[in-house]
């Protein structure tokens, strides 16, 4: 049995990277050096297959059939044009690779089963081709580091070449199928460059068919309104095409090439762009055969002619491989329908193919209604009506309005492309005014209680009670915007709920040419630390790459940016993966020194501002030094592009900005440039796959839009019950935060799932006076998505929420108590921050910060000034919940009589009732039931069953908001890690340590009030001074915060509730 014999295409080497296509062919062919390898260059000759015994051999027919069922002899050689003697693959040798590749291969490549059974290279050359990573680089291409640096090495410096040169780095290895196939060679050799996790080659008479309609001057196809492709003259192009769009067509020959991030993409997106291109093909057939008795073009030639001219790249060898035959498909004499035509014009006008947006439209709006009338299968199904569901008597439901109805693409104004007016909406002032008022209502009710008595007595000492009538104001203004919110909640207008306006988008942008046909360029920017890369950081990236890619095929560009700060402190070995892993996404990413490291100091107490700051400060670095190598007209060499080359050099100026000592990492200079747009995530975020496009289209049509901040749902993955609270509790108040800015409120900016005008955040950039450096983000306050608001609200750009996503971004809750406090305390330290100055400070400064003063001094709106401090003072409210519960114990208990002007404890306890569970569930339940999103008994029983959960969460957060309060008046050092976002599994024996730990303070405190009211009813003290049990006005609000603060860790701690041991 004579082996065959392969020569590969002459090359002084087998390439950087070139690897074996099997396992068993540890000599396969190499990959050329150059990925446009023609064919003539491949001299290949095979035997005849021969079957037996269970073993394959190759004999005199079409190369690389047959492979893959037993045993196959081969012959590779490597480099130029050496030869090796055969090597026999056993089907034991095929492993989990081998089994993808075919599955893949099995799916994608239908046309593969008309192949012609004999013939020359042409039919070789129909054939597609399956591709998969088996092995990651082992660095990224261009880093501004070393490849892998250990946790205490240094980099190395400017100018390395094993660091900062691409050829040093290995590249991946992939394995094809068909194994050695000579016309995969270019494919193979592109997909390196290219390297996705798989690609797949599929030409077909669709794909043949889609290329010919492209004219030469045109660089993509609008397959369907939504989606554009990229085309591409020949293979070697492929490596430098827009990889998010996750397909290109390839001219010469006409083929498709799919790619995907995951391996179990792949067949769903090859499925799916066959799909569409049978559709694309059919709706557009009237440009090629013409409405029955019409010419294809008026502006074609009218002579017709029996044979149809195709495009000088088509390949004679596919339609010969799906007819049998050479015969041109328009000989054929039966026509396509009953009277139907067979002649069309010879000639198919390019304006008939244009591959621009409007014109695709254009064509389709014409070959709709004859497609209409002319069917082009009797048996097609047509569109079925959605059937209404079975209601029964109790499920009741309305909508005043259809959610989201209106599609923009359809009643869209696509010609003038004009700006939506938005209207001012004055609910929420009018509704703010009057919780205001009622505050002051209160607290002014106080001052005649103090005349009355004055009147009784002349005691004009009562009267220095007012001074507390401002601190009664600041707590009770939330408590009476809740009062008069949850009234409107019940009987106020929803209609604008559905309505776009000034701070509130309901309905997406209409689609609009001026951007449509120029999109932005967007940079997603995700902070992240330790987090797992498998279950946090992938899942997320995942996500957004889908984003990209749907927003690529709509003809924009976009890029990950991953400020680090993790990557430095992980292991080595988390380290590489996390590295191969942002390099095999295309992600930019910038890493800082360790905290203490060399004298590094991360700011902050909440590192996230900071590390977002180090990473714009690279960024912003690199755009100058670009501009300079471009103004000096520096070329790309060596296979390093002009943004590695200016990324270097920013790393190199702030190494010797810190004195030489430490050297930021970063690689992907690319993708650390900032687009016009950036949507600012989480590393526990899902998005929405068609997002980027409707940003950019609002974006355009307001210029002073500076921040569009999307309501987020929840993306669960403990699904225990505290998480399930937590998720109930951030979806409500996410609803009613649309509901407010529905009603004009201003929008807030919560840090996350949002879209940041990148030039206004730089106009909001601000001079830091600890180092002098300019900054977008601060680092000397915890709440600094507020503060940005705050400077971007004062430079007069507008901030707006936006719900038209429809819960398509998703964001992580915390998964234990324990989180959710230190969330908590974070907040209650943030708005601290802004309203008071440390104790430290007050002999100089004052009480109240210049933040506050700039706040309410500015030219904010008035109604949004009320509402933020509102919730700032509201956790003061909370706070005060056990100190307002122990003075009011032991000033009713012991003081022989108390002025009126005192509110006793039970009666706060009342209103709190009365207004938060009581009114807040009836009003928020009626406003789900009026915006048709549930029945009045379903969303009654959901709010309902929340109550106990969240009367000890609220209950208990008293002393801990207290002590972060205390902290930053005190100057006390208080810092939070990163939230824990991996379910870990728990015991109960880890537990109670745990709890012990993190609570003994609140137990300490509680088991102190238990004592005390033990001994205040007791003999221990005289009877006078004794405070009976019987007075529950005096137990009942003091026991139920102690009782709070004791169970909040227990009971809402999963792990120890169902005693796991």
């Amino acid at each position: 049995m004579s082996s065959s014999s392969y020569t590969p295409p002459s090359s002084s080497g087998s390439g950087a990277g070139s690897g074996p296509r099997h396992p068993a062919l540890a000599h396969g062919p190499a990959s050329p050096s150059s990925s446009a390898t023609s064919f003539n260059d491949v001299h290949l000759e095979v035997e005849e297959v021969d079957r037996h015994d269970g073993q394959i051999t190759f004999g005199r027919a079409p190369y690389g059939r047959g492979h893959g069922h037993g045993e196959a002899e081969v012959g590779a050689g490597v480099g130029g044009g050496a030869q090796r003697e055969g090597v026999t693959i056993l089907t034991s040798d095929y492993d989990e690779v081998d089994a993808l590749l075919h599955s893949i291969y099995e799916k994608t490549q239908q046309d593969a089963w008309f192949a012609p059974a004999s013939g020359g290279a042409l039919a070789d050359a129909s054939l597609g081709g399956v591709a998969l990573r088996v092995a990651a680089a082992a660095a990224p291409a261009s880093l501004g580091v070393r490849a892998a640096v250990p946790q205490g090495a240094e980099a190395p410096e400017s100018g390395d070449a094993e660091g900062e040169n691409g050829e040093a780095q290995t590249q991946s290895e992939f394995r094809i199928f068909p194994y050695n196939a000579p016309h995969l060679i270019p494919f193979e050799a592109a997909v390196r460059l290219l390297n996705p996790a798989g690609a797949v080659l599929v030409r077909s008479a669709a794909v043949t068919a889609a290329c010919a309609r492209v004219p030469l001057t045109d660089n993509s196809i609008y397959v369907d309104s939504a989606t554009r492709i990229q085309v591409l003259h020949k293979m070697s192009d492929l490596p430098g095409a827009e990889k998010d769009q996750c397909g290109a067509f390839i001219r010469t020959p006409p083929s498709l090439v799919l790619w995907a991030p995951a391996v179990e993409d792949l067949a769903p997106l090859a499925a799916e762009f066959e799909e569409k291109l049978i559709k694309f093909v059919w709706r557009t057939r009237a440009s090629v055969i013409g409405p029955p008795s019409v010419t294809s073009s008026s502006g074609a030639n009218t002579n017709a002619t029996p044979a149809r001219r195709r495009d000088s790249h088509a390949a004679p060898g596919v339609l010969a491989s799906l007819f049998g035959s050479s015969v041109a498909l328009a000989t054929s004499a039966a026509p396509l329908h009953e009277g139907e035509v067979t002649e069309v014009s010879t000639t198919i006008p390019d304006t008939d193919r244009s591959s621009s947006a409007s014109r695709f439209r254009e064509d389709l709006a014409a070959a709709t209604p004859w497609s209409e009338k002319y069917p082009a299968d009797a048996s097609t199904e047509k569109p079925q009506q959605k059937k209404e569901g079975k209601k029964s008597f109790f499920n009741w439901s309305w909508r005043l309005q259809p959610n989201h109805s209106v599609d923009p693409e359809k009643e869209g104004d696509t010609e003038g492309g004009k700006s939506e007016e938005r209207k001012l909406v004055l609910l929420g002032p009018l509704y703010a005014g009057c919780g205001a008022g009622l505050a002051g209502y209160f607290a002014l009710s106080g001052v005649s209680v103090l005349l009355e008595e004055y009147a009784l007595d002349n005691d004009p000492t009562r009267f220095a009670l007012i001074v507390t009538l401002p601190v009664i104001f600041c707590v009770s203004i939330f408590f009476c915007l809740q009062l008069v919110g949850n009234l409107s909640l019940v009987l106020g207008p929803v209609a604008q709920y559905h309505e776009n306006s000034a701070y509130y988008s309901a309905v997406k942008p209409k689609p609009n040419p001026a951007v449509d046909n120029n999109l932005p360029h967007i940079t997603i920017q995700c902070p992240v630390y330790k987090e797992s890369l498998h279950e946090v950081i992938a899942p997320s990236v995942l996500s957004v790459k889908k984003a990209m890619q749907t927003y690529a095929r709509q003809g924009g560009t976009s890029a990950i940016f991953i400020c680090d700060d993790g990557m430095q402190l992980i292991s080595e070995e988390d380290r590489k993966e996390r590295m191969a892993f942002y390099a095999n996404h295309n992600i930019g990413w910038t890493a800082r020194p360790a905290h203490n490291k060399d004298g590094f100091f991360r700011k902050g107490k909440f590192k996230k501002a900071s590390n977002m700051n180090y990473g714009l400060a690279v960024s912003l670095k690199l755009e100058k030094h670009l501009a300079a190598l471009e103004a000096a007209g520096v070329t790309e060499d060596d296979g390093e592009c002009l943004e590695d080359k200016a990324m270097h050099m920013a790393v190199e100026e702030m190494y010797e900005e810190s004195g030489r000592r430490h050297r930021p990492w970063a690689c992907n200079g690319k993708s650390l440039r900032m687009g016009e747009i950036i949507l600012i995530i989480d590393s526990d975020t899902i998005v929405p796959e068609d997002c980027f496009r409707d940003a950019a289209r609002e974006m355009y049509e307001s210029p002073d839009l500076a921040i569009i901040q999307h309501e987020s749902d929840v993306m669960q993955v403990a699904h225990h019950y505290f998480e399930n609270g937590i998720t109930h509790f951030t979806r409500r108040i996410n609803k009613c935060i649309s509901y407010g800015c529905a009603n004009g409120e201003v929008a807030p900016f919560v840090g996350h799932n949002a879209f940041l005008r990148w030039s206004a955040v730089q106009d909001a950039a601000f001079f830091d006076p600890d180092d002098g450096k300019r900054k977008q983000w601060s680092e000397s306050n915890v709440s600094e998505d507020f503060d940005l608001a705050l400077r971007l609200l004062l430079g007069g750009y507008t901030l707006r929420w936006a719900t038209y996503s429809e819960g398509g971004f998703k964001e992580g809750v915390s998964l234990t108590v324990v989180d959710e406090l230190a969330r908590w305390q974070k907040y209650a330290y943030g708005c601290d921050e802004i309203i008071f100055n440390p104790l430290i400070r007050w002999w100089r400064k004052g009480p109240i910060s210049d933040q506050l003063r700039g706040f309410v001094w500015s030219v904010a709106p008035v109604h949004y000034k009320i509402g933020m401090m509102s919730y700032m003072f509201s956790y003061y409210g909370i706070a005060a919940a056990t100190v307002g519960s122990i003075m009011n114990y032991l000033l009713l208990g012991l003081a022989p009589e108390l002025d009126r002007f005192y509110l006793h404890s039970f009666e706060i306890l009342l209103a709190c009732v009365v207004v938060f569970p009581g009114l807040g569930n009836l009003g928020f339940t009626l406003l789900e039931y009026r915006l048709g999103h549930r029945n009045f008994f379903a969303a009654m029983y959901e709010n309902l069953r929340w109550v106990p959960f969240f009367l000890f969460f609220f209950g208990g957060l008293s002393i801990h908001l207290s002590t972060a309060i205390l902290a930053h008046l005190f100057s006390y050092d208080m810092t939070w890690g990163s939230t824990v976002k991996e379910v870990e599994r728990s015991t109960f024996w880890i537990e109670v340590p745990r709890i012990w730990q993190r609570f003994k303070l609140s137990f300490i405190i509680c088991f102190a009030i238990i004592i005390m009211m033990i001994v205040m009813q007791s003999n221990a003290v005289p009877f006078q001074w004794q405070i009976p049990g019987w007075n529950w006005a005096l137990n009942i609000p003091l026991s139920l915060v102690v009782g709070t603060h004791i169970l909040l860790p227990i009971v809402l701690n999963p792990w120890l509730m169902i005693f796991s041991y």
